[in-house]
């Protein structure tokens, strides 16, 4: 789960709310009303955001209740735990990375993909030929770029529509990299290494999901970019520089000039600016990946739940009423999986070109179906940023990812 800030709560809370699963009239409410527990990530902001939903939910449907379960750290482990424990939530929001490892713990579902304008989210609650969520929402990425860096560089704004080609980023970063101390302006933020891979033409896996591919000449080309990129006469500060401070904030300080792997918990923050001097713009290359998550139904719940989840799933999934309040000027959980949210969605921020996050969605690369993949991942993740420039090491990405290819495969078999 690509940057999900996930806030605390104890063990006790989790279960008591999970719990809540089993509940119906007779525990949980007036005569008549079923009660579904709801478990879902985020940070403040967002989980305002589910609940502001959840309550649209349940005044359109006043006979089914609805308790927020609300997750902050250790989302999926937490998941895991309330499901062997059979105490899992009626309905819980899954990522499409994730789902292959939670979709026997769930139900099976009838999808009327019909209603998503794109492939990628058609398919993302589909794991081993069925459906076991339904999509919710898209998280796609896109790249921010300050036009006033560009103009004082002489370098044209990268088009609304078009991606740059990896080589014609680079080149205008270095361009845009100018001045030193403090005045320094740089004409990149840091690049994240799994998103340059995508955008590089590069993946961690084949498409069927069956080998791991990250030492390829593709990886190791991405992989020697991300760390020319922070060297000392590189287009983004290095990791000392970057260290506890706000990307963001530096564009909008003009400390940088193009922002990539751009995500939407941003969009409120650049609709609090002077949108006419800013400019959302697909990213490089191949694009990064796109992360959908979904809302999956518990295999224990009742049949009077299933029922209420099913009504739940359906109107967060695809009603304007709910897919309206995905992003706000105030909150952003992604962007809206339905073609009757999308107009309502670019009214956020109308001068800054959202139609790229649209565009993101509608093209986007999605990552091959990996059972164990957070696991697998963070293993070799691990010392590909300890052993490089990617992190705090000084080897060759060209030695090290051939050698941590295989260590994946290993895991990667091992989980088949």
């Amino acid at each position: 789960m690509h940057r999900k800030a996930l806030a605390a709560v104890t063990a006790a809370s989790f279960l008591a709310l999970a719990a809540c699963s089993s509940e119906t009239s007779a525990g949980g409410g007036s005569a008549g009303t079923t009660t579904i527990s709801f478990a879902f990530w985020g940070t403040t902001d967002e989980a305002a955001t589910m609940k502001a939903m959840i309550a649209a939910f349940e005044k359109a449907n006043p006979t089914i209740k609805v308790e927020p379960n609300w997750i902050q750290s250790d989302y999926e482990q937490k998941l895991q735990t309330s499901i062997a424990g059979g105490d899992a939530p009626t309905v819980a929001e899954i990522s499409d990375t994730s789902l292959p490892s939670f979709a026997n713990a769930f139900k099976q579902v009838e999808v009327d993909k019909s209603v998503y304008y794109s492939p990628a989210v058609q398919k993302a609650g589909t794991f081993g030929g069925a459906d076991h969520a339904v999509p919710f929402v898209a998280k796609s990425k896109v790249m921010a770029v300050g036009k006033d860096a560009f103009d004082k560089a002489g370098v044209p704004v990268p088009s609304g529509a078009t991606p740059m080609t990896t080589a014609d980023f680079v080149s205008a970063a270095k361009k845009l990299t100018s001045g030193s101390g403090s005045k320094k302006v740089y004409g990149s933020a840091p690049l994240w290494y799994d998103g340059w891979l995508i955008a590089e033409g590069g993946s961690y896996y084949s498409a069927d999901g069956k080998q791991c591919t990250m030492g390829n000449a593709d990886g190791i080309r991405a992989a020697r970019t991300v760390v020319d990129a922070v060297k000392a006469d590189g287009f983004a500060p290095n990791q000392a520089d970057a260290q506890g401070q706000d990307m963001f904030q530096w564009l909008a300080d003009g400390k940088i000039a193009m922002m990539p792997d751009f995500g939407p918990w941003n969009i409120a923050k650049i609709a609090a600016l002077d949108t006419s001097k800013f400019l959302l713009v697909p990213m490089p290359g191949k694009g990064e990946p796109m992360e959908v998550d979904s809302l999956g139904i518990a295999k224990d719940a009742s049949e009077a739940e299933t029922a209420a989840a099913k009504t739940f799933t359906k109107f967060m999934s695809s009603t304007p009423d709910a897919q309206n309040l995905l992003a706000t000027t105030t909150s952003a959980l992604g962007i809206p999986v339905i073609q009757g949210s999308l107009d309502a969605f670019k009214t956020i921020a109308p001068k800054v070109n959202l139609q790229a996050f649209i565009d993101a969605v509608t093209n986007a690369v999605t990552t091959p179906a990996v059972k164990d993949k957070v696991r697998i991942e963070s293993a070799f993740s691990k010392d590909l940023n300890s052993r490089t420039a990617i992190g705090s090491g000084t080897e060759d990405p060209a030695v090290v990812l051939p050698q941590l290819q295989a260590d994946c495969q290993k895991l990667l078999d091992a989980a088949q």
